[in-house]
């Protein structure tokens, strides 16, 4: 009897042990998962609008969803979306980005400008940079002075309008507002793939743990 009490003690802290190093590996792979999706974003982001030297476009890349025929710093910029021109890996040749959420993946989409056809061609597609990841939320702010969008309204409350460094807060910028992007926030959530049947999430009320990273960018290239 007291041997299968002690076999019954050894089992349960066994399972415990186990239990404990699967859920630290999960917790430190959804931390990967998060800090290196959004240490791309942010790099890439922070390039938008770089124009390389003596290299004219005027065209967007065709039958995408962004499509107008004008190329801009950002082609689309939404709460779940975003796209916009960059040489990102400083390499002189110029990229059009497009982030977005599919499912559960961060997918990366790239095309590549030929100087020689005079063309968009695809830079290896659609690819996932990450699985595991609940919710992108991209948020802007547009420059709305008279140096910006000179709208000659008072955007931020306090009764002035177009004042120097005037400011809008939006996740839903329109073309126009677009020229004028300052910065923008990415929030990035990424949910456990396994649940945690020991754990109750405050605020979804499930057994799935989270991780949410917010980072602010100024691109570098926006208002030169």
């Amino acid at each position: 009897a007291i041997s299968s009490i002690l076999l019954g003690a050894i089992y349960q802290m066994f399972v415990g042990q186990r239990r404990s190093y699967s859920l630290q590996n999960d917790m430190a792979a959804m931390q990967q998962t998060a800090r290196a999706s959004e240490h791309i974003m942010v790099r890439e982001i922070r390039m938008a609008g770089y124009a390389v030297p003596d290299v004219d476009i005027r065209c967007d890349v065709p039958g995408t969803d962004f499509s107008d025929g004008e190329k801009e710093a950002f082609e689309e910029a939404t709460a779940q979306l975003i796209a916009f021109t960059s040489d990102a890996d400083g390499d002189g040749i110029v990229e059009t980005l497009r982030y977005s959420l599919r499912g559960n993946s961060l997918v990366r989409e790239m095309w590549r400008w030929d100087i020689v056809q005079g063309k968009w061609k695809s830079g290896g597609g659609r690819r996932v940079l990450a699985e595991d990841i609940e919710d992108v939320r991209f948020h802007y702010w547009i420059l709305a002075d008279d140096e910006g969008l000179d709208n000659d309204r008072d955007d931020d409350g306090d009764l002035y309008a177009d004042e120097e460094g005037e400011l809008i807060f939006t996740d839903h910028p329109t073309k126009e507002e677009r020229e004028y992007i300052r910065s923008v926030r990415v929030t990035l959530t990424v949910r456990n793939s396994r649940p945690d049947h020991d754990y109750i999430h405050p605020v979804y009320n499930d057994h799935f743990r989270r991780i949410c990273l917010t980072s602010t960018i100024q691109p570098r290239n926006m208002g030169l």
